[in-house]
């Protein structure tokens, strides 16, 4: 299964806020870029909780990383995450589902946008 998201024009925010996938399924989670705000660089960060500290930790924690890193960092959290994209450039990432039913989050990690570029990936048997 495919799943994409884009960002909400040039601003901080995710157009697609949530998605539902199958446990244990294997996805590719694309991210296009379609902003044209050269500040506007975006990356899609799964993580394994919907809590606000978690978000916030790992949020921040992107900004310690740098751009080395791709604004990744290393967390017990992070279950999967897409590189980092300019405006115009569609990257992707292949993984697969947890097995445990519930909700996951998702945020940017490039410095600052993580307050306001969050969504929720729902884990539901069909």
């Amino acid at each position: 299964q495919k799943i994409t998201i884009e960002p909400k024009g040039n601003q901080m925010k995710f157009k697609q806020t949530e998605f539902t996938v199958a446990p244990a399924q294997t996805i590719k989670l694309v991210f296009d870029n379609t902003a044209t705000s050269p500040s506007m660089q975006h990356n899609v960060v799964v993580i394994n909780s919907t809590e606000k500290s978690v978000f916030r930790r790992v949020g921040e924690g992107g900004m310690q990383a740098g751009s080395a890193k791709d604004y990744v960092p290393e967390d017990d959290a992070i279950l999967a995450y897409t590189p980092m994209s300019k405006p115009g450039e569609t990257v992707s990432v292949t993984f697969t589902v947890p097995e445990t039913t519930g909700e996951y989050g998702y945020l940017c990690t490039f410095p600052g946008h993580w307050a306001t570029m969050q969504g929720t990936m729902y884990v539901v048997r069909e």
